[in-house]
């Protein structure tokens, strides 16, 4: 596991706004930055970034934290590979604790199936490249393929000796687990109980993550054997599921982001080949329709696709295939087909690198254009083909989530075919308020999870307020004037001497302390209990206000971190706009001069007195009404009656006007 040092170095390197720049667009808004959150169906930028706290936090779908929080949820990765991320981006040496015991037994076998496909890795390069049979057949074959071996290296290929169980004795002999490697898919065992190389007598084809690991792997035969599959793929895993990988992002992911585009093909061969060529902002799907994991990993470097195909019947079922998928999930789509009987691979290895970069820009359609060739090809001049094949191409345009972008393309539509756009516009609402009420089906009961530092979940309305009322109002005042404003001083009124009011320049928060004890004053929300509590033991640790806000925006207690990350990005000021109007000041001017914070607490002080002898009042009030001996009646008869006058008496303090 990371030492805490380095962790703490981490957290102290990692800034904010940075590491959220990487994956989103961001723009100056004051202190803060804003951008278009990641994290749900958003169009207008509701995502801040402060880079003064260290947080982010979504207004729309409620999802915050710091940097490592944001690059576990936007990447799906655990905490420790957050954090190995961060110290990769910024250059801090990885010291590990050899201590394991707080890492989780899953995490252990993680790691430790990660470590077994490390080794496979290693093994596989060097039997390639080092040994006689790799080099004759293996190495060979790439050569023949026209992969040169920069391409090779770049992509860590290998080859698996044709022997029964060489790579699986290599590895027990190193130390091993014959049921991780049964794990991984790499070793299989035969119903006799025997056991075998997967790969065996196959190059191989590492498969990345996002971070670089090798979390799976491809082997082709090379063998004429119409029995056997010419691919073989490992197994899903704790470490492996194909749904979350697209094949060659780990070493194309900067040029996409670069570029601002990506190209997508089919398999490992397409993009050496591409990559080879010049093209190396491309990526396989590896026959995959787009999971929600492989969306994700587009998103985050682009939202521009262009989709290269075969240019057969085939690769233009999967192209019309794709755009709908892609258009649904927000990207901009274009499609580039190859001549017939090309695929990428053939096509980059027959053409100059400057003419499969010309092609590629000069046949690049809009998903509108492509659909249009290809089906006006069939509908010809039918009538009622050629509108449906308009309504089709519709149905696209109504996946997209854009209101500009569509009336762009129906614009663009209404011109191809010479149709008034009007009547294409009934038809797009139509098919839009279809596509609403289906998505609301499906998205109906759905919660955002919030991931903490330890990597659990926690629901985004799970919380301890169980009511808003006026006691809660001025409890949460209360709670955020310790927040952001308890380092500061203030001049309190501490007691009267021969008629004389006595002041003295006291911490705000420990002007509250004092009024808490003394009142013997407890909060009815146990979530402003709790901080209550845990700002009392920050602020004997922790002087700078700044470094207390850091300390709950960075909570090990997910609900007390969303809360003070929510409160803390929204309302920095905290000051009620009452008190705003009476003191005629900007909140600039609140924010540098502590003295106007004298009054405001002193307010909230004693109206949280007077919200909690209300409250107490009307409990009392609500007993008279049941029957009790007379005895028990005078009592609370008592009680009410003094607590009605003290109710008066602060009202009367703070100008309050009580209405009964």
């Amino acid at each position: 596991m990371i030492s805490k040092e380095t962790i703490d170095e981490i957290y102290s390197a990692a800034q904010i706004e940075e590491v959220v720049a990487d994956f989103v667009p961001l723009k100056r808004r004051g202190q803060n930055w804003v951008g278009v959150c990641p994290f749900h169906n958003d169009k207008n930028p509701s995502m801040y970034v402060s880079p003064r706290l260290g947080i982010f936090n979504c207004f729309v779908c409620h999802t915050g934290g710091n940097a490592v929080n944001f690059v576990m949820k936007h990447e799906q990765i655990s905490y420790p590979e957050a954090l190995r991320y961060l110290a990769k981006k910024y250059g801090i040496n990885i010291v590990e604790d050899t201590r394991s015991e707080d890492l989780t037994d899953e995490e252990k076998l993680k790691e430790s199936l990660l470590a077994v496909n490390k080794f496979a890795e290693q093994y596989f390069i060097d039997q390639l490249l080092h040994t006689e049979e790799g080099q004759s057949v293996g190495l060979s074959y790439f050569k023949e393929r026209g992969f040169t071996q920069q391409t090779i290296e770049k992509f860590k290929l290998g080859y698996c000796p044709d022997g029964w169980d060489k790579f699986t004795q290599e590895a027990l002999k190193n130390g091993y687990q014959l049921e991780h490697l049964i794990m991984t898919g790499l070793t299989k065992k035969a119903e006799s109980g025997k056991v075998f190389d997967f790969y065996r007598g196959r190059v191989i084809f590492p498969i990345y993550d996002k971070l670089g690991k090798p979390v799976g792997f491809g082997g082709r035969i090379l063998k004429k054997d119409e029995k056997i599959a010419k691919y073989f793929n490992s197994p899903e895993s704790p470490i492996y599921h194909k749904s979350n990988v697209l094949y060659g992002f780990y070493q194309a992911q900067r040029t996409i982001k670069s570029k601002d585009n990506v190209y997508l093909v089919e398999g490992y061969t397409d993009v050496l080949s591409m990559v080879q060529a010049g093209i190396e902002n491309v990526v396989a799907t590896s026959g995959t329709a787009f999971p929600d994991g492989q969306i994700r990993l587009l998103k985050s470097k682009t939202n521009n696709v262009t989709v290269l195909r075969d240019g057969d019947r085939a690769g233009i079922n999967a192209a019309l295939k794709d755009i709908n998928i892609l258009l649904g999930n927000g990207f901009n789509v274009n499609v580039v087909m190859l001549p017939d009987g090309e695929d990428p691979d053939s096509f980059a290895q027959s053409h100059r690198d400057s003419e499969i970069t010309d092609y590629l820009h000069d046949n690049a359609d809009s998903f509108i254009l492509f659909k249009a060739k290809v089906m006006a090809a069939e509908a010809g001049n039918d009538p009622a083909k050629r509108a449906t094949m308009v309504k089709d191409i519709i149905q696209s345009i109504a996946l997209i989530q854009d209101d500009i972008t569509r009336q762009l393309y129906i614009k663009e539509l209404a011109k191809l075919f010479g149709i008034e756009e009007k009547v294409l516009t009934v038809e797009l609402r139509k098919n839009i308020v279809k596509t609403l009420k289906e998505n609301a089906k499906k998205e109906s009961g759905q919660e955002v999870e919030i991931h903490t530092p330890a990597g659990e979940k926690v629901s985004s309305n799970d919380t301890t307020i169980t009511d808003i009322d006026p006691l809660t109002s001025i409890e949460e005042k209360i709670i955020l004037l310790l927040l952001n404003y308890g380092a500061y001083e203030i001049n309190a009124e501490l007691d009267k001497k021969d008629g004389q009011i006595q002041c003295q320049q006291i911490r705000l928060d420990q002007y509250i302390f004092n009024e808490f004890t003394e009142e013997e004053i407890s909060f009815k929300q146990p979530l402003f209990q709790k901080i209550y509590e845990e700002y009392a033991e920050t602020a004997t640790k922790v002087s700078l206000q700044d470094d207390i806000k850091k300390v709950f925006v960075n909570h090990e207690n997910s609900v007390i971190q969303q809360y003070a990350i929510e409160r803390l990005m929204e309302k920095e000021i905290g000051i009620s706009p009452e008190w705003l109007r009476r003191f005629e000041v900007s909140t600039e001017n609140v924010k540098n001069s502590c003295n106007k914070l004298n009054e405001e607490v002193y307010h909230c002080i004693m109206l949280f007195k007077y919200r909690i002898i209300e409250h107490y009042a009307k409990y009392l009030y609500e007993e008279l009404g049941k029957e009790h001996s007379e005895k028990i009646t005078n009592q609370i008869l008592q009680k009410y009656d003094k607590l009605n006058k003290r109710e008066s008496e602060i009202a009367k303090l703070i100008n309050l006007v009580i209405v009964k």
